[in-house]
């Protein structure tokens, strides 16, 4: 009876045994340091894409994406941390929460993620490097790398579930019951044309291109001139200090002269005095 009692009560051991590991699990999942498995340099790259083909696009409409959109800048979990960075030059990074300066923005990284790790977005648990596979993250951190092989190698049917994925997302983005039909589908155009279009094999490893903002237009125009005029006096000061000391001969006679009295060289000793300041004159 005791071993047939026993046998009976094993299975019910290993059930609440193997309740308890996954409640633990659970817990372990749910404590776990956001930043842990969140890419800093992944998730700028969807940041920075963001800001110049998503966010702008709702700024010039008055707009703002839905508030439980996943790409809202408010959920973004670096973005209290992000948005307090101070890049004074290329090499000097600055913390606006506490002053401190680098010269680089990874070993700011590190700062945020060892001093300031409080300033993460509380109960956000949006990474927006888990978008990569949707903003191609892959051709923005390789650009110099030859994808001859990826190009050749690129399966359609994969690029078109991406394809409707980025669709649902940027549909879950539009503001709900302030635009029209017909505005709401010319937004979900204009946020989805430089994402979601290109991802099929033909333009998938397409980067965007670096278009000149007008103000560089407008400054350049203007340096350009006073930059040519600045060369042109700087070469004719350079021909008027080695050859402007020459004479004009009015006629033959003169030049015979002066070639006499130079030594055949058609200079004379006050002008190589005027040309050399001056000093003695070895003859």
């Amino acid at each position: 009876m005791v071993l047939l009692k026993n046998k009976l009560s094993r299975p019910w051991i290993i059930l609440l045994y193997s309740l308890e590991s996954a409640l633990f699990l659970m817990h372990c999942i749910q404590t776990a340091d956001p930043k842990s498995h969140c890419s800093r340099p992944l998730s700028r790259i969807v940041r920075n894409q963001l800001t110049e083909q998503f966010y702008n696009v709702f700024q010039a409409k008055n707009q703002e994406p839905h508030i439980k959109c996943p790409l809202h800048s408010s959920r973004d979990l670096y973005s209290v941390q992000e948005g307090n960075k101070i890049e004074e030059y290329a090499s000097k990074w600055v913390c606006n929460l506490c002053g401190k300066a680098f010269y680089a923005e990874h070993y700011l990284d590190l700062h945020f993620d060892n001093r300031h790790s409080d300033k993460l977005v509380k109960g956000s648990t949006v990474c927006l490097a888990d978008f990569c596979d949707i903003f191609r993250c892959d051709v923005f951190e390789n650009q110099r790398k030859d994808n001859f092989w990826k190009k050749k190698l690129c399966k359609e049917n994969k690029l078109i579930v991406r394809k409707k994925r980025c669709e649902a997302l940027m549909r879950s983005c539009l503001p709900q019951g302030n635009l029209s039909v017909e505005e709401e589908f010319k937004l979900f155009e204009e946020i989805s044309s430089n994402t979601c279009s290109l991802l099929n094999c033909k333009d998938y490893w397409e980067l965007p291109s670096n278009e000149i903002s007008p103000w560089k237009v407008v400054f350049y125009a203007v340096v350009t001139p006073f930059f040519f005029m600045a060369l042109i006096v700087y070469y004719y000061a350079i021909w008027d200090y080695y050859y402007g000391d020459y004479p004009l001969y009015s006629n033959i006679g003169s030049r015979e002269e002066e070639e006499n009295v130079s030594g055949g060289y058609g200079l004379t000793s006050t002008h190589l005095r005027k040309r050399y300041g001056g000093r003695a004159l070895m003859y």
